[in-house]
């Protein structure tokens, strides 16, 4: 069955009417009355409205629209609403079909709320009950898994080599699966022949995992050749310095077992020396250590140090400085050394470590950190403000031509900025543009020193620096950057019609852009991320679609009869065929591998990035659907800005109104607007709920899971809670809005505030707040982590787009 998730919130929304609004209250600019809201959900009354349309009473669903509500609730996480839902149809039909699909969504449900052995009672009632059903291959999947869970391994194993007879298009995966279960019960002869068995059957990717997985079955199977075979054949194929360390490490261990130490030792060695940063790496140094062999102390120090070893670290540091050796090696150990000195709070003796290196190896590469280390130490650490400064001119002083020299200027000109000194940090971002006007960070440090001028009220110097930025500068952005505060240095100064004018050509120079869009709402007088009166997401589908099927024949030169309305080639394709029916195995992970491959591979085909961006939207898949839209505008050399242009359509699928029935009451329970938190989710996480960020970052609203521990306890919700719940649709949505509002609450409805806070900390956020005074454009100014700065930004372009297509206002 496929994926009727867009396609339900469409129909559901499809009858929503335009309602006025009522004005905003100031600290709050998200107290407005929702509209095109899902049923049950009852918007609060307007100041006009609209009369009461006579009750209608809902047909009773058929069973198999409970089924579909089901899958729909699975989806997004709401095990209650699904067991509901698939529990009445089972309930209410007498159909096989209805039924066996109502069972096949009640032990997922229990599945997923870790209800094991109720699961698998329920999957065999599947099973027995209707074997021929054309759910059979599905059912044994969960069913496999299901074993897994209740660590009953050897029954799992057994039941995915029937799913592989039952579903071949994803054979690969359901082998490496079957090989995993059968490690875990020490079956090392099968496990080796089911991992085999996955690699004779195609996927996208690599497979670097599944031949890791096998040499570790080869391993413990006792066939050490072939283990040694492929570890080495990994170790060429990788580009992966950690998959190098991990395959050095195996492949010793090997050695060692087999009684040749020297082989053993000599691959120890070259993991220890050549990947430092590698756990394994470690691994292999902690068996050399305890077996004796000499290991340089530099090299030991280095490996210790990443593997958070920092004791035993600093002491082979110190036994290399102290011992005759290589003066680049000892910078090497002294700068290093100085880390973890500073990290135990003794920070003389780490810059007296850093200074050693400046005094003693001017050639070291090792220079310009150290030299940028003493600086920040000194300022972050020691509130040593003009000794920091210092530190940083003397670099560009004494090294002038260094590419770092930018970097240095621009080290020393914050610093001057966090002491207060606000025209010497202007003068210092003035120095760094005039002495490099060819560096990247130039721009950026004429809006600086602009800034700084700007906040001690010299309006003339904070002029003369944004108009050099707009004559100079390449990007549009930066142009509209330097009109806007043109615009704000006229308003200080008393002339409101010179703002106007510098405004109204920051909105022309770079649309869709944030510095745009931002003199935009200045010259309609509109706060930062104002509501529009009125707003409705229906749409003629159809029509929009069929406009846009026109433009992509015409744009491109396609015949005049192409069928743009299904997949065509495209469903015949292997990665589409393993990636759908991943996908709905809830599989998410392995299908977005392949339907990504699918998605790269027609990139530059435009009719089929067309057709494949369609049936992403329609599966589920929202992150590819949106970046195969985006491909064709692409293909079509349009800017951001020329987008806006682009038949709307495509602009419906970038910019969906996805997890409508999540997103809209979570902003109704939060008073945000329905508008805004789609922008918010889009910029978190394109709407892909089981993403996960470096940082840990889970779901569609991106919580960390010690965040999402203080938010289940806040709410009390939901029962029995745990991090992996964060990849709950439901979960997230209103564990990101809750806790945003919360912020929008600490800073006195400051969303600009509220969106720093949720991005980068409410410290960092309270400090940049209580420094820009109230002013919102000061505020994105100050933000001191580029990655906040761009959050907040891209939040902005994104609402705006979101308010440009729904806004319906009159």
């Amino acid at each position: 069955m496929k994926r009727i998730l867009p396609l339900l919130i469409l129909g559901l929304l499809a009858a929503g009417c335009i309602l006025p609004q009522r004005s905003p209250a100031p600290e709050n600019p998200f107290s407005v009355p929702i509209t095109a809201l899902p049923p049950g959900v009852t918007p609060p009354a307007a100041e006009t409205a609209l009369p009461a349309p006579s009750p209608t009473i809902a047909p009773t669903p058929i069973p198999a629209a409970r089924i579909a509500g089901g899958d729909h609730a699975l989806f997004n996480g709401d095990w209650d609403a699904a067991l509901d839902a698939y529990q009445t149809a089972l309930e209410t039909s007498a159909e096989a079909d209805i039924r066996a699909a109502a069972l096949l969504g009640i032990a997922r449900v229990q599945y997923n709320r870790g209800q094991y052995a109720v699961a698998l009672d329920t999957l065999r009632t599947l099973s027995d009950t209707y074997p021929e059903d054309s759910r059979r291959a599905e059912a044994c999947f969960h069913l496999a898994r299901t074993y897994a869970a209740l660590e009953r391994y050897p029954e799992a194993a057994e039941t995915y080599a029937r799913c592989a007879d039952l579903m071949p298009e994803i054979a690969a995966y359901l082998h490496a699966w079957r090989g995993e279960a059968l490690m875990a019960a020490e079956d090392y002869p099968q496990a080796v022949a089911a991992y085999q068995a996955a690699l004779r059957f195609e996927r996208a990717g690599t497979r670097e995992a599944e031949r890791l997985q096998l040499a570790a079955a080869y391993t413990a199977n006792a066939q050490y050749t072939d283990a040694l075979t492929l570890y080495d054949q990994i170790y060429s194929q990788t580009g992966n310095d950690y998959t190098k360390a991990q395959t050095l490490f195996l492949s010793g261990s090997i050695y060692r077992t087999l009684g040749n130490t020297d082989e053993a030792f000599s691959r120890y060695l070259q993991a220890v020396e050549n990947y430092p940063q590698s756990y394994d790496s470690y691994s292999a140094l902690v068996e050399l250590v305890n077996a004796g062999y000499a290991v340089e102390e530099a090299q030991r120090g280095l490996v210790d140090y990443y593997a958070g070893q920092e004791g035993v670290a600093l002491a082979a540091f110190d036994r290399y400085i102290t011992a005759p050796g290589d003066l680049e090696r000892k910078a090497l150990a002294r700068y290093y050394r100085g880390l973890i000195l500073r990290e135990r709070g003794a920070y003389q003796e780490a810059i007296t470590s850093w200074q050693w290196i400046l005094d003693n190896t001017p050639d070291s590469p090792y220079l310009p950190d150290a030299w940028e280390q003493i600086g920040y130490t000194q300022w972050a650490y020691l509130d040593d403000y003009e000794g920091a400064i210092a530190t940083f001119l003397d670099f560009v002083e004494k090294n002038p031509a260094d590419s770092r020299a930018p970097q240095f200027l621009d080290d020393a000109a914050r610093v001057a900025e966090r002491s207060g000194d606000l025209t010497r940090a202007g003068s210092l971002w003035g120095d760094l543009a005039a002495q490099y006007p060819l560096s990247p960070q130039m721009p950026r440090a004429l809006l600086l020193s602009g800034v700084s001028y700007y906040r001690v009220g010299q309006f003339p110097q904070a002029q003369a620096a944004f108009l050099k930025l707009s004559n100079t500068a390449d990007a549009p952005g930066d142009r509209a950057a330097a009109l806007l505060w043109l615009g704000k240095v006229q308003q200080a100064a008393g002339d409101p019609q010179g703002a106007r004018t510098y405004w109204e050509q920051a909105a022309q120079v770079d649309p869709t852009g944030y510095y745009s869009e931002r003199a935009g709402d200045l010259l309609e007088g509109r706060p930062p991320f104002s509501p529009p009166q009125a707003y409705d997401l229906s749409f003629d589908r159809a029509a929009e679609r069929a406009e846009a099927e026109d433009w992509l024949i015409r744009t491109f030169g396609l015949p005049p009869d192409t069928d743009l309305s299904g997949l065509g080639d495209l469903a015949a394709d292997p990665r589409w065929q393993r990636g759908a029916l991943l996908w709905r195995l809830g599989a998410y992970e392995a299908a977005r591998s392949e339907l990504e491959a699918l998605r790269r591979a027609v990139q530059d085909d435009p009719a089929a990035s067309y057709r494949l961006a369609n049936a992403l939207i329609e599966l589920g898949m929202y992150r590819s659907g949106i970046y195969a839209a985006r491909q064709v505008l692409d293909l079509a050399g349009m800017d951001d800005a020329a987008t806006m242009d682009a038949p709307r359509y495509f602009n419906r699928l970038r910019f969906g109104t996805y997890y409508a029935d999540l997103l809209i009451p979570a902003a109704q329970e939060n008073d945000f607007h329905p508008l805004f938190l789609f922008a918010l989710t889009r910029q978190e996480s394109l709407f892909e709920g089981f993403v996960r960020s470096a940082a840990g970052a889970r779901g569609l609203m991106q919580i960390v899971p010690s965040t999402g521990a203080y938010i289940a306890e806040l709410l009390g919700w939901p029962p029995d809670y745990t991090a992996d719940d964060l990849y709950r649709p439901l979960v997230n949505v209103r564990f990101g809005a809750a806790y945003l509002a919360r912020q929008r609450e600490a800073f006195d409805g400051d969303l600009y505030a509220a969106l720093a806070a949720y991005n980068a900390g409410p410290g960092n956020a309270s400090v940049w707040h209580d420094l820009s005074g109230g002013d919102p454009d000061l505020f994105v100014e100050l933000i001191r982590y580029p990655e906040t700065r761009d959050y907040v930004r891209g939040i902005y372009e994104m609402y705006a787009i979101y308010y440009r297509l729904y806004d319906r206002s009159p």
